[in-house]
């Protein structure tokens, strides 16, 4: 399946875009998301070690699922104050 994966901050800046699309398996879970976008977009390696995967605007884990048509986007560094 192809998904496409909201970027936002220094990670959209990282890659010139607000966005990347990446194939995925059928069973596609976000750490495989993760090692798939390490392919699609190296400029996001180091912030992938870190950054969360959001699914339908819920934060998730590795082992989250991903289904055809989810929302799907990389949360990095977030400030406040």
């Amino acid at each position: 399946m192809r998904v496409e994966v909201k970027l936002f901050g220094a990670e959209a800046h990282a890659v010139g875009a607000d966005s990347v699309v990446v194939d995925l398996d059928a069973l596609a879970t976000c750490g495989d998301l993760r090692d798939a976008m390490r392919a699609v977009a190296p400029a996001l390696a180091s912030s992938l070690g870190w950054a969360r995967f959001a699914v339908n605007g819920r934060y998730a884990d590795d082992s989250t699922p991903i289904g055809e048509g989810d929302e799907l986007a990389l949360i990095g560094l977030v400030s406040g104050g």
